[in-house]
């Protein structure tokens, strides 16, 4: 749920990016840190280690302006898939406004995007969210790569739903301010209707 502090007059979303390992969560934040006028961007956090995947998680913040009287801020994470850090999970999961699932679209990465999303929804569950509740994006990823599955069929299987739904290559900025965006106006539905 959107934070609002009232003496501040701010509103803090919180949104995640979840995917299978090396999915591209991390470089969907580096873009989007990229590609932000330097007054809406406040610096990225990262907590890997050097050229590994996500060992903790990534952190950026994100100013969206003025909404009404307040200040609406996104908060971005991603969130490792290493069972390890299950706690560090629950804890970035608290509070959660909604999320985009950064698919892989290679042929050979198809069951870890099923394994990875079954997985958020139980971690989403355990938390008490309603999956189907919330806002959601999916984006399918690497589609620069030879042998990616078809958009269709990446419907399908994990976007039955119907949700939003971008094509990206994360590295080179494709797609990424576009799922951003989008989760943006779905979140603001949620929170100025």
């Amino acid at each position: 749920m959107a934070f609002t502090n009232f003496d501040t007059k701010e509103i803090n979303c919180k949104i995640l990016f979840f995917g299978p390992k090396s999915a591209g969560k991390t470089e969907n934040l580096k873009s989007i840190l990229k590609n932000t006028s330097q007054e809406l961007k406040t610096g990225m956090l990262e907590l890997e280690e050097e050229g590994g995947p996500t060992r903790f998680f990534d952190f950026l913040p994100i100013s969206l302006g003025q909404v009404k009287d307040f200040h609406l801020k996104l908060h971005l994470f991603t969130l490792p898939t290493n069972s390890l850090y299950e706690s560090v999970g629950s804890v970035i999961l608290k509070g959660m406004d909604g999320f985009v699932f950064v698919a892989d679209s290679r042929v050979e990465a198809m069951a870890a995007n099923i394994e990875c999303l079954a997985q958020l929804r139980k971690l989403l569950a355990e938390e008490g969210f309603n999956v189907a509740d919330l806002p959601k994006v999916f984006q399918y990823n690497k589609r620069d790569l030879a042998d990616v599955m078809s958009v269709e069929v990446m419907r399908n299987e994990i976007n039955p739903g119907s949700a939003p739904d971008f094509k990206a290559i994360a590295n080179q900025s494709v797609g990424t301010m576009e799922s951003l965006q989008a989760m943006a106006k779905l979140v603001l539905k949620r929170i100025a209707p």
